[in-house]
């Protein structure tokens, strides 16, 4: 098994955790820091969608327009990190604009992680190595316990958010790696 490919695999469990992550607790964001109401809240969230459906039109388009994906992969992760960054030490009306825009840039993670994972790899391997990409999305089932344990040990929902902040920062790492040996 190729290391590449266990780093895709890896990269796409905390690409997962961070989405779901950061989808479960936007309404809580909103409500402890901008006191917005609970239906407000899932408006936003919804808007959340919008955002993310545009992100992976542009995303697409892009790359027909012959952007790398692994740049374009990286450069959207590297955004989310900064992003993420400003929901935490800006838990106001700026933090959730931040928290808002991250659905924009993670739009594009899981197909570029799936399709860079199993690019040039033996078609008698392809059909189990997609079967462990896809079983990666168990990330979503780990990230957000965990961000409710933070919150609940900190009393800090915001601090909760450094943990998609460092899965974005690992699929930039990723995506990176894949650039770099792509071009050797």
């Amino acid at each position: 098994c190729r290391p590449l490919f266990l780093f895709a695999v890896f990269a796409q469990f905390a690409y997962v955790g961070a989405q779901v992550g950061t989808w479960s607790y936007f309404v809580q964001y909103s409500q402890d820091y901008v006191k917005v109401e609970e239906k407000t809240g899932g408006y936003l969230l919804t808007g959340t969608l919008g955002m993310f459906a545009i992100g992976r039109f542009a995303a697409a388009l892009l790359m027909h327009c012959g952007f790398s994906p692994p740049i374009l992969l990286a450069t959207f992760s590297l955004i989310n990190v900064i992003l993420i960054f400003i929901a935490v030490i800006l838990p106001n009306s700026i933090g959730l604009g931040a928290l808002f825009a991250t659905s924009f840039f993670m739009s594009l993670m899981f197909p570029t992680i799936f399709a860079l994972g199993i690019k040039g790899m033996n078609p008698q391997i392809t059909k189990f190595a997609s079967c462990l990409l896809v079983m990666a999305i168990i990330g979503g089932a780990v990230f957000t316990p965990l961000m409710g344990l933070i919150n609940v040990k900190t009393n800090n929902l915001a601090l909760a958010y450094v943990l998609p902040g460092v899965a974005y920062l690992i699929i930039a790492i990723y995506a990176l790696v894949v650039y770099v040996l792509s071009t050797k």
